[in-house]
C-alpha cells in the first residue's frame, strides 16, 4: 500500500475533527434523512420472532469474564428463541415512551443507523438463507433463500468459521439516517454505533452458552451483493459469528 493510500484514514480523521471554528449547528440540509425502520414490500416473506422471556437471567460479571472470540462450533443448530434472544439484545426495542423506542444498545443522537441482516446456516424452524431483522415487529424478512455458506466465507476473507456457524450476523449502516444531522462526522459514529451492538451480542453470546466471534475483515462489496444493499445508501461495517461450542473455553 503506498503512502497516499494509507493516509487516507488519517486525512478523514483531521477531517473530522470538531474545532470550535468549523463547528455548525445547522443540518447537512441537501442530504434526505432516511426513516428510521428500513422495510421490505408486503409480499415479503415473514416470519414472527418468539418473545423473549423477560425472566431470562445471567451474572453480568460472569458474562463479562468469560466472553471471548470463539470460532470451534460444532454441526448443531441454535434454536429459535436462541436467535430471537440474540437479536432483541443487540439491537431490539426495550422499552417505548410516546413516539420513542428504547433499544438495547446506544446509537449516536438516537438515529440508530445500523440494520442487522442474519445469514442462517443451521437454525431450528428458520430455513436457511438472508434475513432482515425488522425491529418494531420483532420479526425476520426474507431477503434471499438459500445455502449462503460459501459465500460468505468467500466474502469473509475464507475465514472457514463463518461457514461452521449457526448463524453469520451481519451489520450495515444507512447512510442518511445520521449524515442529515452529523455531516461527514457521521461515519465516526456508524462504527461506533455497531461496535455497541456487537458488543452486547458477544454478551448475549456468553449468556446463552454459545460461541460468538466478531469479523471485521471481509469484501465490502461481496457482503453488500449477499444482503442486496447499495453502498452510496448503505454500506457493510462489520460481522459475528455464533455457533454451539465445539468445546470448553
Amino acid at each position: 500500500m503506498d503512502k497516499s493510500a494509507s493516509d487516507i484514514g488519517f486525512q478523514y480523521l483531521r477531517e473530522t475533527r470538531y474545532m470550535r471554528d468549523n463547528l455548525r449547528a445547522e443540518p447537512l440540509v441537501h442530504y434526505p434523512r432516511s426513516p428510521l425502520y428500513k422495510t421490505y414490500p408486503p409480499e415479503t416473506r415473514r416470519l414472527k420472532l418468539p418473545a423473549v422471556p423477560q425472566t431470562l437471567q445471567a451474572d453480568f460479571w460472569r458474562c463479562v469474564h468469560q466472553r471471548r472470540s470463539l470460532r470451534d462450533y460444532t454441526a448443531d443448530p441454535i434454536t429459535q428463541e436462541q436467535l430471537a434472544a440474540l437479536l432483541w439484545a443487540s439491537q431490539g426495542i426495550t422499552a417505548s415512551q410516546q413516539n420513542f423506542a428504547y433499544r438495547a444498545a446506544p446509537s449516536a443522537g438516537a438515529l440508530y443507523p445500523v440494520e442487522t441482516y442474519v445469514v442462517v446456516h443451521r437454525v431450528e424452524e428458520i430455513p436457511p438463507g438472508v434475513w432482515h431483522f425488522q425491529v418494531p415487529e420483532f420479526s425476520l424478512e426474507m431477503v434471499t433463500p438459500g445455502d449462503f455458506r460459501r459465500s460468505i466465507v468467500l466474502a469473509g476473507l475464507n475465514q472457514q468459521f463463518l461457514g461452521t456457524a449457526a448463524v453469520v450476523f451481519i451489520w450495515t449502516a444507512i447512510l442518511g439516517r445520521s449524515l442529515w444531522k452529523y455531516r461527514q462526522r457521521a461515519v465516526r459514529y456508524l462504527f461506533l454505533d455497531a461496535g455497541h451492538v456487537c458488543g452486547n451480542l458477544q454478551l448475549a453470546a456468553t449468556a446463552l452458552g454459545l460461541g460468538c466471534c466478531p469479523v471485521a475483515a471481509f469484501f465490502d462489496d461481496e457482503v453488500e451483493n449477499i444482503v442486496h444493499v447499495k453502498p452510496e445508501e448503505e454500506i457493510a461495517v462489520y460481522l459475528a459469528a455464533v455457533g454451539r461450542l465445539a468445546g470448553k473455553v
